[in-house]
């Protein structure tokens, strides 16, 4: 926290500070502070997100790149539920995949086994994917290295809500990433080296799981390929 108290002007000429180095000093130390405060109340603290909640997601893929033999253009939307305190996520959503037909499919990724467990919802016929070794984890949270990149306002008076927005570059690409006030995730837009650009958009998100088994793994699954 950053407190400064400001006295009235005193009854000195600016030759004054002209000619005592000394005052000449504090005066510069004064207004470095004022600057480091200003610094401080810019950039707000990096909040904290859940690491357990849902929400309806679209995200899609618009890319056309080959990334272990598979496209990497999609187009889902549904219902998604994430947990970054062990690495996996689940979604009930209408997928397109590459130039395929609209499938209702629901989604296990299970990180730390490098497992993706896909069922077809209408035939329910399931498949399970080995997660490449060179993936990582799409997480949701501000960085710590993230660079604040500014506040934005969407919607309008009085009913306007003020978005929080940062930026970061690493090996695994670029992030651009939004989130409200408190810490809520609103969109996620990233460039990853290996399949291009990806956008992630968040809507009704609530805190915890609807149901606690949607992360237990199907069973009958066959390999996919």
């Amino acid at each position: 926290t950053c407190y400064l108290t400001l006295f009235p002007a005193f009854p000195f000429s600016l030759s004054f500070f002209l000619s005592s180095p000394s005052v000449m000093k504090s005066f510069a130390v004064l207004l470095l502070v004022i600057a480091l405060c200003a610094t401080a109340y810019s950039v707000p603290v990096k909040c904290k997100m859940p690491q357990v909640w849902e929400a309806a997601r679209v995200a899609f893929d618009p890319n056309r790149r080959e990334y272990h033999n598979h496209s990497s253009e999609y187009f889902v939307r549904g219902r998604y539920s994430y947990d970054g305190e062990k690495n996996r996520k689940f979604a009930v959503e209408e997928a397109i995949i590459a130039e395929g037909k609209p499938v209702d499919v629901e989604l296990l990724e299970l990180f730390d086994e490098k497992k993706l467990y896909v069922t077809e919802l209408r035939s329910r016929s399931c498949k399970v994917y080995t997660i490449p070794s060179d993936a990582h984890f799409h997480r949701h949270d501000i960085p710590e290295n993230a660079t604040f990149e500014g506040l934005i306002l969407l919607g309008s008076y009085p009913t306007q809500l003020e978005l929080s927005q940062y930026s970061l570059r690493d090996s695994h690409g670029e992030s651009y990433m939004t989130f409200t006030d408190t810490c809520v995730p609103v969109r996620a837009d990233h460039f990853d080296q290996n399949t291009g650009f990806h956008y992630e958009q968040f809507q009704d998100v609530t805190l915890g799981l609807h149901d606690p088994n949607i992360f237990n793994p199907p069973t009958g699954c066959t390999p996919g390929n």
